[in-house]
C-alpha cells in the first residue's frame, strides 16, 4: 500500500497496473481493427477493480479526499459537455442510436478518470512512472513486432527517409507513428526534467520518453514540445509572483487565440497565411471550405453536440463525391469544439480548461503542482490546432495523471531551489533595501 509519508507503495501491484496497461496500450497498433481497439482499452478496467479493492481494504480518507477532488474537477466539464450535447441531440433530433454511440464514446473518458484515480491512490506520485513504463513496454512490443514485419535494414532506410523529410511515412515508419501514445510522452518528458527527482533512474526515463516521442514523429507535437520547455526554462528564472502572473497571462493567451483561430478558419484567413507561407495543410484547407456553411461566428450558434463533426464530413462526402477528404475528423480540436458545443459552450471549455482549472490548482495544491499542469496543458493544446487529441485516450489519461499525482509529491530537504540545475538567484542591492 502507498503510505504518504514515506512514499512506500507495493511493488508487485506496480508490476501488475504496469502489464496491464501495456497489454492494454498494444490495442493501438495499426494490425488491430476499431473495435478490437476499443476492447483492448477496456482490458485497463482491471486496474480499476484493483483500485477499487485496494481503497475498500486501505479505507485511506485523506488519500480519498486528494484523489477524488482532482475527479470531481475533470468529470465537471466532461459531464457538462455531454449534459450539453445531449440537449443538442434532442433538439436536433437525432437517432437513438447516434445517441448511444456519441454517449458510449464518451464513456472512456470517464474511465480515464477511475483508472487515473486507481493509480494515484496505490503509488501516489509513482503512478507517473507506472503509467510512463506500462506506455513503454507497450511501445517496445510493438517495436519488435514492427521490426520482425519489415526487417531491420528496409526498417532503418524508412527511419531515415521520415527524417530526410518524406512527406509520408512508409512501411515500419508508418507503422510506429502510434498517434495516442506518441504525444502521451510528451508529457512525461516534461515532467522528467522539470519535476521528477533527479537521479540515474530519471535519466534512463528521459531517454527512453525521448527515443519513443521522436520515433512517433508527430510534427505538431515536435513544434508544441519545445514551447513548453522554453516557458518551463523562462519560470525557473522568474519570482514566484512573476511566474505566476505569467501563467495568467499566457493561459487569457491561449483562451484569445483560440477563438481567433475559429475566426480566421472561418473567414479564410488561415486559408491564405498558409497559402502564403507555403504550409503544406494537408487537404485540411479544403476540409475547412466544405465544412464552412455549417456553422457561423455568432452568439446564436449552439452547435450540434459531442461527434457530430464526423456526420457533417460523412454528409459532405455524400453531397461532393468528387472531394477527396479521407478523413473522418476535422483533425483541429479547436474547431471541432467550436462546432459541437457552440458559442457560449466553447468559451466556456476554454475558460474553464486555462482560467479556472490553472486558479484552482494554484489556490489548492501550490505554484508547482499549477506549473505541470500549466505545461502539460500549453503542450498539448497547441497539438489541439492540427490533430484529434483531446480525447485520445492515453494522452487524456496522462495529461490529467500529472497535477494529480504530483499533489502527492513528497519534498526533500534538499529541494529548495525551483528547478534543481538553476542557480539560485541572489536578492539584488536595490531589493534588500526595499523591503528591510
Amino acid at each position: 500500500m502507498f503510505d504518504e509519508e514515506t512514499g512506500k507503495y507495493s511493488k508487485f501491484l506496480m508490476a501488475v497496473y504496469i502489464i496491464v496497461l501495456a497489454v492494454s496500450a498494444v490495442g493501438d497498433m495499426s494490425i488491430f481493427s476499431v473495435s478490437m481497439t476499443r476492447m483492448m482499452k477496456a482490458v485497463s478496467l482491471i486496474i480499476v477493480v484493483i483500485g477499487a479493492a485496494v481503497l475498500l481494504i486501505s479505507g485511506n480518507l485523506n488519500r480519498i479526499q486528494k484523489t477524488s477532488s482532482f475527479v470531481g474537477v475533470y468529470a465537471f466539464v466532461l459531464i457538462g459537455i455531454i449534459v450539453w450535447s445531449i440537449f443538442l441531440w434532442i433538439i436536433n433530433l437525432e437517432t437513438i442510436e447516434f445517441i448511444i454511440r456519441g454517449a458510449s464514446k464518451f464513456m472512456y473518458q470517464f474511465l480515464v478518470l477511475l483508472i487515473i484515480f486507481a493509480g494515484v491512490y496505490m503509488f501516489g506520485e509513482r503512478a507517473i512512472h507506472a503509467t510512463f513504463y506500462g506506455l513503454v513496454l507497450a511501445n517496445s512490443i510493438m517495436l519488435v513486432i514492427n521490426l520482425g514485419t519489415y526487417g531491420i535494414g528496409p526498417s532503418v532506410e524508412s527511419m531515415m527517409a521520415m527524417f530526410r523529410g518524406a512527406e509520408a511515412q512508409e512501411g515500419f515508419a508508418r507503422a510506429m507513428e502510434i498517434h495516442d501514445i506518441t504525444f502521451a510522452f510528451g508529457f512525461y518528458i516534461i515532467y522528467f526534467v522539470f519535476f521528477a527527482k533527479h537521479d540515474r533512474e530519471r535519466v534512463i526515463d528521459i531517454m527512453a520518453a525521448a527515443f519513443f516521442f521522436i520515433l512517433g514523429w508527430k510534427r505538431i507535437a515536435l513544434a508544441a514540445l519545445p514551447a513548453a520547455i522554453a516557458a518551463a526554462v523562462m519560470m525557473g528564472w522568474m519570482r514566484p509572483r512573476s511566474r505566476k502572473r505569467f501563467m495568467q497571462i499566457i493561459a487569457w493567451g491561449f483562451v484569445i487565440f483560440s477563438f481567433l483561430y475559429v475566426v480566421a478558419t472561418r473567414t479564410g484567413v488561415f486559408d491564405a497565411v498558409t497559402e502564403t507561407l507555403g504550409i503544406n495543410t494537408m487537404g485540411r484547407n479544403e476540409v475547412y471550405d466544405y465544412i464552412e456553411k455549417y456553422y457561423d461566428i455568432s452568439l446564436g450558434f449552439i452547435g450540434y453536440g459531442f461527434e457530430y463533426t464526423t456526420v457533417i464530413l460523412q454528409q459532405v462526402m455524400l453531397d461532393n463525391p468528387e472531394a477527396k477528404i479521407g478523413v473522418v475528423a476535422l483533425h483541429n480540436n479547436i474547431l471541432t469544439v467550436y462546432i459541437e458545443l457552440g458559442f457560449i459552450g466553447f468559451w466556456a471549455w476554454l475558460l474553464y480548461t486555462w482560467v479556472f482549472q490553472l486558479r484552482w490548482m494554484l489556490t489548492h495544491w501550490g505554484e508547482k503542482v499549477a506549473m505541470l499542469f500549466f505545461l502539460s496543458e500549453m503542450y498539448i493544446f497547441i497539438t489541439y490546432m492540427t490533430d484529434n487529441t483531446l480525447y485520445y485516450y492515453y494522452t487524456s489519461m496522462s495529461l490529467r495523471l500529472m497535477p494529480m499525482a504530483y499533489a502527492f509529491h513528497i519534498a526533500d530537504d534538499k529541494e529548495v531551489k525551483l528547478w534543481p540545475w538553476v542557480k539560485e538567484q541572489k536578492p539584488s542591492r536595490l531589493y534588500k533595501y526595499l523591503t528591510t
